[in-house]
């Protein structure tokens, strides 16, 4: 006798009041955290590569390093039967101090150490040195607003007649004189934005003016003008648009009296470990005598060494 079962299916499902699911199962299916973890990105810190640092070897005690200055001196007219008039020169001084103490720390809890599933203290002490060496590159960059010698507008991308006109300056200072190439000691530093607007500046990013560049390729401007170009994205907001930079490796002075140092020590008090990183360090804006012999015997000194990129 043939078997009826056009309604198995339907029957079932009604029959079946319950079931075991991943909703009424939840206690037993685990959450479980990584080994690993997502750290923060870290900028680069180029321009404290780019300054000038041989000034450390001489301070090894006290807080300020004084640098005096030497101007040139005037050819004189020499009448018959007349003396010798000796010029007397009033130089002024170059000041570098040295009085930025700067930290960073954290505590790490017995009971964390216990019960973590991964190292926390190790990558923790590597952030302390880059939270340190990114606080001196932004202090850095934040000096370029006060050079008095700028091009361009804040808001606005730089053209090809801004830059000339930069490196138009640096050969003014007499930084070029020996070559029309600017060489090593000169260096662009332009945010992400200035340097994709350059790319877009023909003169940079055409072969047949630049051999090395390559913007469709490479995204590569090559040099401005002789000068190379490096991407910072540690530069100074300043209202509409960003403090960009070039610079001669002379035109600041940077002294990092004590390096990164890193200590630990378990508190008990806190039951952790304690670890702390410190640096001390300093900077200034180096004023250099101008070319020309001044009337009177002294000189003003001013900054000629560095240009302000007011840009985006």
């Amino acid at each position: 006798m043939a078997r009826n079962t056009g309604n198995v299916s339907g029957n079932l499902q009604t029959a079946v009041a319950g079931a075991i699911t991943a909703g009424t199962m939840d206690v037993f299916i685990p959450e479980l955290w990584s080994t690993e973890a997502l750290e923060a990105l870290e900028f680069a810190s180029n321009i404290q590569k780019y300054v000038d640092r041989h000034w450390e070897s001489q301070l090894k005690v006290g807080d300020t390093l004084h640098i005096p200055r030497i101007s040139n001196l005037q050819a004189l007219d020499k009448a018959k039967d007349t003396d010798v008039t000796f010029e007397v020169v009033t130089e002024t001084q170059q000041n570098i101090t040295c009085a930025l103490h700067k930290y960073a720390a954290f505590l790490v809890e017995d009971i964390v150490d216990v019960q973590a599933n991964q190292d926390v203290r190790g990558p923790y002490t590597q952030k302390l040195g880059y939270a340190l060496t990114r606080t001196i590159e932004v202090d850095l960059s934040a000096m370029f607003a006060s050079f008095s010698q700028f091009v361009g507008t804040l808001g606005v991308e730089l053209l090809s007649d801004d830059y000339q006109r930069a490196v138009q300056y640096m050969m003014e200072a007499g930084l070029m004189e020996d070559s029309p190439t600017p060489g090593a000691e000169f260096m662009f530093f332009l945010t992400p934005a200035a340097y994709m607007a350059a790319l877009r500046v023909d003169t940079f990013i055409n072969k047949f003016y630049n051999d090395a560049a390559d913007s469709v390729q490479k995204v590569k401007i090559g040099d401005i003008y002789g000068v190379p170009a490096k991407i910072s994205n540690l530069l100074t907001l300043n209202g509409a648009g960003y403090d960009n930079v070039l610079l001669h490796k002379s035109s600041i002075g940077l002294i990092v009296s004590q390096n990164i140092k890193t200590e630990s020590d378990h508190l008990i008090w806190k039951m952790g470990d304690a670890v702390v990183s410190s640096c001390i360090y300093g900077a200034a804006e180096m004023n250099f005598p101008p070319e020309a012999a001044e009337q009177g015997g002294s000189t003003t000194a001013s900054d000629i060494r560095a240009v302000w990129l007011k840009t985006v």
